[in-house]
């Protein structure tokens, strides 16, 4: 294949030292310890059957080589993916397949095919015992299809289903069966299509983008490997266009849809709740400023085992929604079938332009339309309302009895509304909150997978349904179920099951099962997974600080509390052993309680040790919100490659996810303080921990990934706290990202100050004198795909620091986006941080 390119066998990392030139040297490791902490064995990953019967569980390797990122990759429309495979790029694979009974606990392990290099994609029949997967195959660039079901003997045998064509998963998973289960639908490449795609001529002349007069204004985010040209839109084209075959459940037997024949580029498909027809959004209209999920489309109803098509919508490029995030498309959006009923389909539209939140349209400003397809005339009625908003609609979940759960939002405040929207369409109010408190957040409606493959809220009675939510409290999360009657005006709530009470603290009764103060407590985090068809039987995880998360089986009716162990997973980092974690409270200057998980090394001697701050802000309307506990102190302590915590198995103290909220109440906006708040917080976390003898003031560093890279940058900037930084892929010049950023939604043409105020690269003069100058180490993913965080980003701060003389080093690690995944890269990463800050180790 000519998609295949020669890679390199090198591969080298790019690294600048101050007053010396640029570089490269060969992927370093890190100490024993480090290492060993740093590539710890996959969580397995755990799949339920459609009838919450079995559990597929999967093992994928642990991280990948640096050769799975050098593959080729394509960057067109917004999306990345492997153009040999067909696939999003840089996939793993699970190289070990088991089935659990759940009431039993009898493992079988599944052979996987001979020529299997791994699987992934499983997807459950709606509603009969088996399961499709995808395997690779071996040293061949194909995915093929199989089959795995349960026999009569009780033991599990795989097939595979044989298609003669190429799948394709561009756009992610080439199949899902239909809403009555007798035909898998799948996406492949179309026959006779060319083996190559389109070559790449010398020049495809110039690149134009127009703005006629008189247009709509447009403003536009940062987007990454947006089109640039025709031939990036036949390339698209090229690796987009499919057809859809649809495979008989039981003959195996394969026909072409045929309004897909000679290919289409299908931007999403659902199949109605019968199984007869599919909702087809096809792509239709390229743009080059932005991605292809806002291309223009069309929007079609397919019969399947016929050619008829039924045109729903034609709608043009979405490239005019305004930057505030209480705007929406003014064009018909969020089109789905009604899980209800047959063939019906459900969409939202702004009735008051989408503009923000522009004076309502007759008392509204969004609404949801109903139209019906008539099955034996195959033509759509008219539109007609199923309800409207006063807010933006934001989601709508259905029971199997018809009732739905709507929920409205309005992002200027952080306000959101649930509503019940009853059979005969009316609706009534659940309530109306911030979602920004934690503290009285009553959950979210309990949904179950049921009749036709499709998620239902799942109600024991007409007036009644089941939630579920962390239960954030003073002493940290502890997450509930929870049944909520609402078959009088006022509505009552009975918790049915809560996470074990801490062994200190005040509890509160009401909150409590029964109305009761628990006397049997536990320093343990658990949390509910799943609730079974029974109504009674409940799945859920358990963990402490030194026992890895681990599944559970019991009764809501079992006074006993007796449980069945699901699984018995084992720690995967002993050498975290000992190390303890302390979830710590503590106050900004001016009053604001902030909190943090401070980590202290196995064996602590009570001495003050190097303190490594690690955080990411966050943006708040309400200040008392802003100081609720969030997380558990109780949870398994594991270290991510992205977690600072492994420093405490070197001797560190580690303030993790210490608070930095960034506060706006009423007309103000959060960012208009951002720097005087950010300071203050992290001034607050330093005096903490330095008052309680944990911390050594001369030897703090600060670090944090992505918008924490960007608040390292200020806090050496601005305070004196911090000897060194780390700050991985993060944005250092605001005019970079002018049409929003993060959490604000204002143009920099709106705030221009925030803008400019916000930039650590506008400070690098008062960094560098500062009382003392930390140094600071930059590291960035050459291939960054997130929006805003170019490596430019990092590569024009570094030169900013170089100019004024401030110790500092930037990595470029090769091949690497937002996150890193490569061992090589990891490694290094660790490496890069040791070496950092060695001069502060204990």
């Amino acid at each position: 294949l000519l998609l295949l390119r020669t890679l390199d066998s090198s591969y080298t990392v790019t690294i600048v030292r101050l007053s010396q030139p640029i570089m490269s040297s060969s992927y370093k490791e890190p100490s024993d310890v480090l290492k060993r902490l740093f590539l710890p064995p996959k969580d397995p990953s755990l799949t339920l059957s459609s009838d919450y019967q079995w559990l597929v569980i999967t093992q994928e390797p642990p991280l990948p080589s640096i050769e799975l990122l050098a593959k080729p990759e394509e960057k067109l429309a917004g999306i990345r993916f492997d153009p040999a495979l067909f696939t999003p790029s840089r996939l793993d694979y699970a190289t070990s397949l088991v089935m659990q009974h759940m009431a039993t606990g009898e493992k079988q392990t599944i052979d996987l095919p001979e020529n299997s290099e791994g699987i992934r994609y499983i997807r459950f029949h709606p509603s009969e015992s088996y399961f499709v997967f995808s395997s690779k195959v071996k040293n061949e660039l194909v995915l093929d299809l199989y089959k795995c079901e349960l026999l009569v003997d009780g033991r599990w045998g795989v097939g595979k289903i044989e298609l003669d064509r190429r799948m394709n998963f561009v756009r992610g998973c080439a199949y899902q069966f239909t809403g009555d289960g007798d035909n898998l639908l799948v996406k492949v490449i179309p026959g006779g299509w060319p083996v190559q795609p389109p070559e790449e001529p010398v020049s495809t002349g110039p690149a134009i983008q127009a703005v006629a007069k008189d247009a709509r204004k447009a403003p536009g985010r940062t987007y990454q490997d947006l089109l640039k040209n025709e031939y990036d839109e036949a390339k698209l084209k090229y690796f987009l266009t499919t057809e859809l075959l649809r495979v008989d459940t039981k003959s195996l037997e394969v026909k072409l849809v045929k309004q897909s024949a000679g290919g289409c580029l299908i931007q999403s498909l659902q199949s109605s709740p019968c199984g007869k027809f599919i909702l087809a959004q096809l792509t239709t209209k390229f743009s080059y400023s932005v991605p292809i999920s806002r291309f223009g489309k069309d929007v079609q109803i397919w019969r399947l085992g016929s050619d008829s098509t039924i045109e729903v919508a034609s709608l043009p490029v979405d490239d005019e929604i305004p930057l505030s995030f209480d705007a929406c498309s003014r064009h018909p959006r969020s089109f789905h079938f009604h899980p209800c009923q047959d063939h019906t389909i459900i969409f939202a539209e702004a009735t008051d332009g989408g503009k923000g939140l522009n004076e309502p349209f007759e008392g509204e400003r969004d609404a949801l339309y109903c139209q019906a397809l008539d099955d034996s005339s195959l033509t759509l009625g008219d539109p007609t309302k199923l309800v409207g908003f006063d807010w933006r609609y934001a989601d709508l979940d259905f029971c199997e009895s018809g009732m739905g759960i709507i929920e409205e939002y309005r992002w200027s405040d952080r306000m959101e509304r649930k509503w019940i929207l009853e059979t005969n369409g009316n609706k009534r109010l659940l309530w109306e909150r911030s979602w920004e408190d934690r503290y009285t957040a009553p959950g979210e409606p309990l949904t179950r997978r049921g009749a036709r493959g499709r998620y239902f809220i799942v109600q024991p009675t007409p007036t009644s349904l089941y939630l579920k939510g962390p239960g954030a409290s003073p002493l940290g999360d502890r997450p509930f179920l929870d049944l909520l009657d609402f078959g009088e005006e006022e509505t009552k709530t009975t918790r049915l099951w809560r996470c074990t009470a801490p062994l200190e603290g005040q509890l509160d009764a009401s909150k409590e099962v029964d109305g009761v103060v628990p006397t049997d407590r536990k320093d343990i985090y658990e949390s509910i997974v799943c609730l079974m068809h029974d109504n009674d039987s409940i799945m859920f995880s358990r963990e402490s600080k030194t026992a890895p998360r681990n599944y559970f089986l019991t009764k809501l009716s079992d006074e006993s509390k007796s449980e069945v162990k699901v699984t018995d997973f084992e720690h995967p980092q002993p050498d975290l052993l000992g190390i303890t974690k302390e979830l710590v409270q503590y106050k900004r200057a001016d009053g604001v309680e902030l909190t943090a998980d401070l980590y202290l090394p196995a064996n602590y001697d009570g001495t003050a040790r190097p303190t490594l701050f690690w955080a990411y802000p966050r943006e708040f309307k309400d200040a008392k919100a802003a100081g609720q506990v969030n997380g558990s102190k109780h949870r398994f302590v594991s270290a991510h490659w992205a977690s600072p915590i492994h420093w405490a198995a070197k001797g560190w103290a580690i303030m993790d996810d210490f608070s930095l909220p960034v506060i706006g109440e009423g007309d103000a906006q959060p960012n208009d303080n951002f720097i005087e708040q950010i300071v203050s917080g992290a001034t607050a976390a330093v005096n903490y921990v330095t008052s309680r003898g944990v911390c050594d003031p001369n030897r703090c560093a600060v670090g944090g990934h992505s918008y924490g890279s960007f608040m390292t940058a200020h806090l050496l900037s601005h305070t004196n706290l911090f000897a060194a930084g780390i700050g991985r892929s993060g944005a250092f010049n605001r005019t970079l990202t002018p049409m929003s950023f993060q959490s604000e939604d204002r143009s920099i043409w709106e705030a221009q100050d925030v803008y400019i105020t916000m930039s650590p690269l506008m400070h690098v003069k008062k960094y560098s004198l500062q009382e003392r100058v930390g140094k600071l180490l930059l590291i960035h993913g050459e291939a960054d795909e997130n929006s805003g965080t170019y490596p430019m980003q990092s590569e024009r701060y570094f030169s900013a620091l170089k100019a004024f003389g401030i110790e500092s080093r930037l990595v470029i690690l090769p091949h690497e986006r937002h996150s890193y995944r490569a061992r090589e890269s990891i490694l290094h990463m660790a490496w890069e941080q040791e070496e950092w800050l060695k001069s502060l180790d204990p």
